[in-house]
Order: structure tokens, then C-alpha cells, then sequence
């Protein structure tokens, strides 16, 4: 069996890293609220196909609420930084997740200028307002539950 030179092999790596794959959709629920989310499946492989891989995931919705309008809800999903951003870079309705933490991050408002990194893996597409609501209701009290349903069309 041939592996071919060093610089064959690294031609293929970036061949390889040049295939664009669609992005896809998948639902969200917290308590009785639909979201539906487009994830970077090309920018954030890893992290979105953890998510896709794990329907029924679910998790316990807390507020960060120093870092202004944004909750998340911690899942199991041990990882690095893919698509690293400045978390003070995220805009209203992004889905992002934090790897030291293993958070998925809802923006559902504005946020803060937060130095710190955090990997943009998303977008909310669906339900947008009703997210505003769950973000002032778990600011308020806490404990929201959040289910990863599935891919959706």
C-alpha cells in the first residue's frame, strides 16, 4: 500500500478541507417555545454534528446575566473552538457554544463587550420573539428545559 510523499498528503488535507457542506436546520424546544436553528456545519463541523448526532439531548436553561441578554444551557459535548470569535462579537439571535463550560449560548438580545472566545455556530431562523420571552423569563427565575429534538427541512 502506497501513503504517497509528505506533500502529497498535504495537498490532499487541503482538498479535503475545501469541501463545503450544507448547512443545517434543527429544533429546539425549551419547555412548550419551537426554535429553529441553522448551524455552520462547515465553519463548526464538530461541535454542530455533536448536536445533530444527539437528539433528545437535553438541558437545564440558566441566564448569564453578566454577560447581558444571552442563556444557555450546559450539555455534554466536550470539544474545542471552532469558528472562535470575541464573545462581545455575537449578535442578537446567534447560536454559539463555549467549550471550557460545554454551554450552548442563545443571544436573544444585546450582549457585552466580552473579550473572552467563544466558538459562533449558529443562527436562530425560527422563533426568534418567543426566544426574547424564554430570555426574560429564565432572567427572571431560572430553570427552563431545553431539548435538542432533531434535524428539521
Amino acid at each position: 500500500m502506497r501513503y504517497g510523499t509528505r506533500a502529497e498528503n498535504i495537498n490532499f488535507k487541503k482538498e479535503r478541507k475545501k469541501v463545503i457542506m450544507a448547512n443545517k436546520k434543527v429544533e429546539i424546544m425549551i419547555d412548550d417555545v419551537r426554535l429553529v436553528a441553522e448551524l455552520y456545519v462547515d465553519d463548526a463541523p464538530i461541535i454542530c454534528n455533536m448536536i445533530l448526532n444527539n437528539p433528545g439531548q437535553r438541558a437545564i436553561i440558566q441566564h448569564a446575566k453578566l454577560n447581558g441578554q444571552l442563556f444557555f444551557g450546559t450539555l455534554p459535548y466536550a470539544c474545542g473552538f471552532e469558528n472562535q470569535c470575541r464573545g462581545g462579537d455575537l449578535k442578537t439571535f446567534d447560536l454559539a457554544y463555549y467549550p471550557p463550560r460545554n454551554q450552548l449560548c442563545f443571544l436573544y438580545g444585546v450582549g457585552t463587550d466580552e473579550p473572552l472566545p467563544i466558538s459562533r455556530i449558529g443562527r436562530i431562523v425560527e422563533g426568534m420573539e418567543a426566544m426574547q420571552v424564554v430570555g426574560i423569563k429564565n432572567w427572571l427565575k431560572q430553570g427552563s428545559m431545553m431539548t435538542i429534538t432533531g434535524e428539521v427541512e
